[in-house]
């Protein structure tokens, strides 16, 4: 196995334009380097669209600017986060996360110039994974959908292929699963491979090494945990269909115990806020039952007898929840109330065997809700999320096994390309 990579995921940070990016980057960068005591720190990079569209009035200017940026604060980079295209921290968000999706030329474009400005900070013969988002919310989704999207992604390949040749970097583009996408489950992911995605790119004239080479998936702990999927049983089915693992997002989800007299209610709801969706999936003996957003699941249990609609006599209380929040991947529990927990234990099941495979290298911790916790685990400023930040890298150096450890480049690294 290669060195490893390690990095955070700076989607937290508001990015609103070149300038603001240019700071924020360079403040962050160096704070959380300074936490960690290393010489260097690989940054996990997000441009939203809007800074994307500055840097592309002067594209050669705009990555001579973001080389010398990142030297001069001693940072590197060999992951970009291209999920959210606009403005991630707008007030509300929500559902405009998905937009727009993969049947668009906007999302396609934006990918490929996110590739672009990646490849100039990757050295040559090294390798750059960019995450995105799976496809689309699922609403209204159809075969046409799945078949543009297929389209699309073969479009991508072609274009990181000839990146590949031109710049001498390969840029690997992972598909991120996600409750309530068009791609939420492993079933839908192998189905997607098989159904459009190799006929598609067979019809384009790609070869199965370059789609491989330039197309597979980002695996996040949290979505995949939301969804009760074990992490272990999931890579090992991605791996034997032979669906590469671009990029493994370290994130943990939410987790209420059952608690059939309702006396979590209060805290449950500390967890409902505006901005960002929080999916909701609840585990019974006759399966999953989703919700798309945490308030929804306590509007539907709260009730009389909390029973789902459409399943009468099934209380949702009585069986546990998980919900799309990424907290902070240390913590273990939240709110200091047993019943609150993390999926902490998840996400290191699936790091750990993710390594003992040697089924990925490059991997994010991407805790982006540090603004939107409950009051109590909220940073109180810029020192304090540095910190957390910080913390959480920390965590997972410290909880990589032998051999691996020393993949990571040491602290003075985490870059696979260092």
């Amino acid at each position: 196995m290669k060195n490893l990579g390690l990095t955070y995921c700076t989607n937290v940070h508001p990015l609103g334009d070149w300038a603001g990016w240019q700071e924020t980057i360079g403040r962050f960068g160096a704070a959380v380097r300074s936490e960690l005591a290393c010489p260097t720190l690989p940054m996990g990079l997000w441009f939203p669209e809007s800074v994307i569209r500055e840097m592309n009035r002067d594209p050669g200017a705009a990555q001579a600017r973001l080389v010398s940026l990142l030297a001069e604060q001693d940072l590197t980079a060999f992951t970009c986060n291209a999920f959210p295209y606009g403005n991630f921290h707008d007030r509300v968000v929500k559902t405009k996360v998905y937009h727009p999706d993969w049947t668009t030329p906007e999302r396609l474009a934006y990918t490929v110039s996110c590739a672009r400005l990646l490849a100039a900070l990757v050295p040559a013969g090294g390798e750059g994974s960019v995450s995105t988002l799976p496809l689309g919310w699922r609403a209204g989704w159809t075969g046409e959908h799945f078949r543009a999207a297929a389209r699309n992604l073969c479009a991508w390949v072609k274009e990181a292929r000839a990146l590949a040749g031109k710049e001498g970097r390969i840029i690997r583009l992972g598909l991120e699963p996600e409750p309530g996408c068009a791609l939420e489950t492993i079933d839908q992911v192998l189905d997607f491979w098989d159904r459009y995605l190799r006929p598609a790119a067979s019809a384009a004239g790609i070869s199965d090494r370059d789609r491989d080479a330039h197309c597979g998936l980002c695996y996040d702990t949290c979505h995949q945990a939301v969804q009760f999927e074990d992490a272990v049983a999931s890579l090992d089915r991605l791996a034997a269909a032979g669906i590469p693992i671009v990029k493994m997002q370290l994130s943990s989800a939410l987790e209420f115990a059952p608690d059939p007299d309702r006396s979590t209610l209060h805290s449950r709801r500390r967890f409902v806020e505006e901005r960002f969706l929080h999916q909701t999936r609840v585990r019974t003996p006759d399966g999953i039952i989703s919700f798309d957003d945490l308030p929804d699941a306590l509007d539907g249990g709260e009730g009389g007898s909390g029973a789902r609609p459409g399943t009468p006599g099934l209380d949702i209380w009585a069986h546990p929840w998980r919900v799309h929040f990424h907290l902070p991947i240390d913590s273990s529990r939240m709110l200091q109330d047993a019943a609150i927990s993390t999926t902490r234990g998840e996400m290191l099941k699936a790091y750990r065997h993710a390594l003992a495979r040697d089924l990925c290298r490059h991997f994010e911790v991407e805790t982006y809700t540090w603004s939107v916790l409950p009051e109590a685990h909220r940073p109180a400023d810029d020192a304090g999320l540095a910190r957390g930040i910080a913390r959480e890298l920390r965590f997972v150096l410290d909880n990589t096994p032998d051999p691996y450890a020393a993949r990571l480049a040491g602290k003075g690294g985490m870059d696979p390309n260092a």
